[in-house]
């Protein structure tokens, strides 16, 4: 999958399950920037070590194009602020909302995957960053992902390329 395609096909699915506030401009160049930073759409599963495919990877800690560990799952199922929704996307996809079944679902639902992105996102307390301001977004992204060894050098240009993305669709 590539950012541009996720953005025509996925996020439209994926923010058709939330009230119409959850997809501003802002809301879906976070979802974007975050799959690129974390995998380029590309890997669906944490590279460790010498691998450079994601199927090589037998127990990977993070998965799908956004990574989530079991922590960032238990975050979205269980943060009052997201809980509700976290369980209303679960059933309407026919999930339960248990962590380890969601963590191993999310490599494959991709649908799964962007919600929970999307409800990461809504935990935080401020408002979403514009297209200039790609600082407050990566410390919104550092809050709200925790990545264990973020690459600052890769994020400006991730950023503006989910805003070029939603900027064409806008």
């Amino acid at each position: 999958m590539d950012a541009r395609l996720a953005h025509d096909i996925l996020l439209p699915a994926t923010l058709a399950m939330f009230p119409e506030h959850f997809s501003s401009r802002p809301a879906r160049a976070m979802v974007l920037a975050i799959g690129l930073q974390e995998s380029d759409y590309i890997h669906r599963r944490q590279l460790i070590g010498n691998h450079r495919n994601w199927w090589e990877v037998i127990k990977p800690p993070a998965k799908s194009f956004h990574q989530f560990e079991k922590v960032g799952i238990r975050g979205v199922v269980e943060h009052p602020a997201t809980r509700r929704l976290a369980v209303e996307v679960c059933r309407l996809l026919g999930y339960p909302p248990d962590v380890n079944v969601l963590h191993a679902a999310v490599e494959h639902n991709d649908l799964l995957a962007s919600a929970f992105a999307r409800l990461a996102l809504w935990r935080l307390p401020q408002p979403l960053p514009g297209p200039d301001d790609h600082q407050e977004a990566w410390a919104q992204y550092l809050e709200a992902w925790q990545p264990g060894k973020p690459k600052p050098e890769r994020w400006q240009h991730r950023y503006q390329t989910a805003w070029d993305i939603v900027g064409v669709a806008a």
